[in-house]
């Protein structure tokens, strides 16, 4: 009995120590199952999230990859002068495309390399492009022709030459100023390019449907093409013939004077039509990066203001005429320089001229009686005139740019009775060239005023709309421009000298332009100094006039910035003022008044 109870004790012992062959622990088969279910569980929540939650989100991504709309640019409208010469039209040039995904990437670098040399654009943001994760990038624009031929034989792979309109300007810097420059976006930033921008652009066109990476249409998909809308053409007031004189007359003067900048502005008095405006420096627009901002972004002639000096003077006279207060007859006494509100105030070379009319104020060019009459009109009456001339206000031409001058007008926060004086001969006021030229115009046209505008036509392709003449004013009565303009002939057989007296070795007063009555009136300009005072060394010498006086065809103004060997700068006006009217009545078929030459003149 014994024995047999150890044994079975031992074989219980035995078989309670051995251990389960392949099984796991059930902690582990648990943790497997676990794991399983946060698995299954964040793949089933990420597939809701893309079937459901953003399936519009991404359905639409999807079809932007293949139904993005392809842009087609519209044709920029042509500029042209008044005889129909393109002065900026589009031309096409190809420029360079990529598509990186279909560029190797091993061969980025060699083909960034390449395009750089072929393009002469820095290789690095080329690389950067083609690294890039964009399905289109432009890598160079507008290539020489010779250029794209050269990429177009290596065949480099994802890329695509794309023909895209250029802005081109045939003349180069003839009329820059007035035509502008477009920036490398295709938008104006100066002249007609930018008062016309939305005109000229046109609308865009599209084509919609499914494309491939290349931007290929795909055959089996629908697509639908909306056309572009070109741009309208624009045909300019300004004639060739008398830009072309304004331009060579201008360069030469500021060549032998070696002058700071200056401008000719020649307006059609009846109409206001602008028909040259010229303003150095020059710039070429084909090139307009290579200037200074202030060089291609803004044009002299309308957008920088001065104080126009002694032409100022037949404004003055208007305004006293138009009070009633003065006459033709009416004297004043000049004896070279008066004090007045504690400043003494003289002409221009201190020297007494006795008693003096409205003409002969403007005939001596005489800052003392000028102050005189100015007192005689009144300030209201005066600065009345002023407002009705435009001074003070844009004139509204179609240029971008525009300044409005600076007038302290009476009842104004800047006004004071100094000022009030100095402005009857053109100091401590401010204006653009343009609103002078504008102003005298009025008097020219029999005191009607007219907008100035610088485009006869705009062209689209159901026709031709023509700009119509618009009167912006009546300032003065036609008799007070009449006797105005009688004076201005007086003043300008005064000047005549400066050109005739070395050819004939007469220096007495003559025609100034053999054949012709032309009214003139000079002014020689200081120049407000940042701190204070005024330039003691340099001018802008100035002329402002009519030609004829008796059926007035153009009103002229010259003016001449800093002339270093004139410093009046009348010497130098003077001369570009005759060579351009004596040009243009001859152009215009003026037929000439033999009694009007005097001894010596041709």
């Amino acid at each position: 009995m014994a024995a047999t109870t150890r044994r079975t004790h031992s074989n219980a012992s035995t078989t309670a120590v051995t251990p389960p062959v392949g099984r796991l622990a059930r902690w582990r088969l648990q943790a497997l199952l676990i794991g399983c279910m946060v698995i299954m569980l964040i793949v089933t929540v990420r597939l809701v999230d893309l079937q459901v939650v953003r399936s519009q989100e991404l359905a639409s991504k999807a079809r932007l990859e293949i139904e993005t709309p392809v842009l087609l640019a519209p044709r920029r409208g042509q500029i042209t002068d008044a005889n129909g010469t393109v002065l900026a039209m589009d031309v096409e040039r190809q420029s360079l495309f990529a598509i990186p995904p279909q560029v190797p990437a091993d061969r980025k670098a060699e083909i960034a390399l390449l395009v750089a040399g072929l393009t002469g654009a820095p290789a690095e943001p080329i690389l950067s492009a083609l690294r890039s994760d964009r399905q289109w990038v432009r890598l160079a624009r507008w290539l020489e022709p010779e250029v794209a031929a050269q990429v177009a034989e290596l065949k480099l792979p994802g890329l695509r030459l794309v023909y895209e309109p250029m802005r081109f300007y045939p003349q180069g810097i003839t009329a820059a100023q007035v035509v502008g420059a477009l920036n490398l976006n295709g938008e104006g930033i100066s002249g007609i390019e930018a008062y016309y921008d939305q005109l000229l652009r046109g609308t865009e066109g599209r084509v919609e449907g499914e494309f491939d990476p290349a931007r290929n249409p795909i055959a089996t998909s629908l697509s639908r093409t909306l056309p572009p809308q070109d741009g309208a053409n624009l045909q300019l007031t300004i004639d060739p013939f008398i830009q072309q004189v304004a331009e060579r007359e201008l360069k030469q003067a500021i060549d032998e004077q070696n002058a700071d900048g200056g401008s000719v502005i020649v307006l059609d008095p009846r109409t206001g039509a602008i028909l040259a405006m010229a303003s150095w420096p020059f710039f070429d627009p084909n090139r307009w990066q290579e200037y200074p901002p202030e060089v291609y972004g803004r044009n002299p002639a309308i957008g920088v203001v001065y104080e126009p000096g002694s032409t100022f003077k037949m404004f003055t006279a208007s305004a006293a005429l138009s009070s009633g207060a003065v006459t033709t007859s009416t004297t004043v006494d000049d004896p070279g320089w008066v004090v007045r509100y504690g400043r003494t105030l003289r002409n221009f070379d201190g020297a007494p001229r006795g008693a003096l009319t409205l003409a002969g104020m403007l005939y001596y060019s005489s800052n003392v009686a000028a102050l005189q009459f100015n007192e005689l009109t009144g300030p209201e009456a005066f600065y009345r005139t002023l407002t009705r001339f435009g001074f003070g206000q844009p004139t509204g031409v179609d240029l971008a740019g525009e300044e409005s001058g600076i007038v302290n007008f009476y009842g104004g926060a800047g006004y004071n009775p100094l000022t009030f004086l100095i402005n009857a001969y053109g100091q401590a006021i401010s204006v653009t060239p343009l609103q002078l030229v504008q102003a005298a115009a009025a008097i020219a046209n029999d005191g009607v005023m007219m907008q100035p505008y610088v485009v006869q036509q705009i062209c689209r392709n159901d026709g031709c709309v023509q700009t119509q003449p618009q009167v912006a004013g009546k300032p003065i009565e036609p008799e007070v421009a009449r006797a105005v303009r009688e004076m201005l002939v007086e003043a300008a057989n005064h000047y005549a000298p400066v050109i005739w007296g070395p050819r004939t070795g007469n220096w007495r007063d003559q025609w100034l332009v053999p054949g012709y009555r032309v009214g003139a009136k000079t002014g020689t300009a200081s120049i407000p100094l940042p701190g204070g005072g005024y330039d003691p060394t340099y001018t802008i010498g100035s002329v402002l006039g009519i030609a004829p006086v008796d059926e007035p065809r153009f009103v002229v103004l010259v003016k001449i910035d800093r002339p270093k060997k004139d410093t009046l700068g009348v010497l130098t006006a003077i001369p570009v003022y005759y060579n351009v009217v004596d040009q243009l009545l001859r152009y215009a078929h003026v037929p000439p008044d033999r009694s009007l030459v005097s001894p010596g003149q041709p």
